[in-house]
């Protein structure tokens, strides 16, 4: 039997039941692989790296990690159930935890190139994505959240450079 690769179709298909019981057996089913659930969140990822978009690289840093991080959750919020489930998943398995945080690394390092930049990104993201699972679909809160980081983390800034 051929394997069946994760598409669309499928992730909307798992989107609508993740929360319920079924949804291990949805993946089994589909693929006998995802049995071991750390491999389909690898192809799971994989699925979103293809199709989240890079942030423009003429933006200052500060904007290119806003814009990152909002490309990022705006391409998970088509499978926001599914990215909960795996996020509550996570937290019951370190092992999933380290295979998301793989693919979250690559994406920004995708784009980020200064360590600063890098931890300060991951810092944000990790603070907009526990709002944007609470937020809706126009991510409002989410934007303001993140807004509100670079606020503090300048105002930070300034004072560490304060002579």
């Amino acid at each position: 039997m051929k394997k069946k690769v994760l598409n669309k179709s499928f992730l909307t298909q798992i989107n609508k039941i993740a929360h319920s019981k079924k949804v291990f057996a949805q993946l089994k089913n589909y693929n006998k692989d995802y049995t071991n659930f750390d491999i389909f969140i690898d192809y799971f990822e994989n699925f979103l790296l293809e199709k989240i978009e890079l942030p423009f690289k003429d933006l200052s840093s500060q904007d290119k990690i806003f814009e990152g991080i909002i490309l990022r959750l705006d391409c998970l919020l088509e499978y926001k159930n599914l990215v909960i489930k795996i996020y509550l998943e996570s937290q019951k398995n370190p092992k999933h935890f380290i295979t998301i945080n793989k693919y979250i690394s690559r994406y920004f390092k995708n784009y980020l190139k200064s360590p600063l930049e890098f931890t300060t990104a991951y810092a944000i993201y990790v603070y907009a994505f526990n709002i944007w699972i609470e937020d809706t679909d126009s991510m409002d809160k989410t934007m303001a959240a993140i807004g509100n980081s670079f606020e503090g983390l300048n105002k930070i800034k300034t004072f560490l450079n304060y002579k």
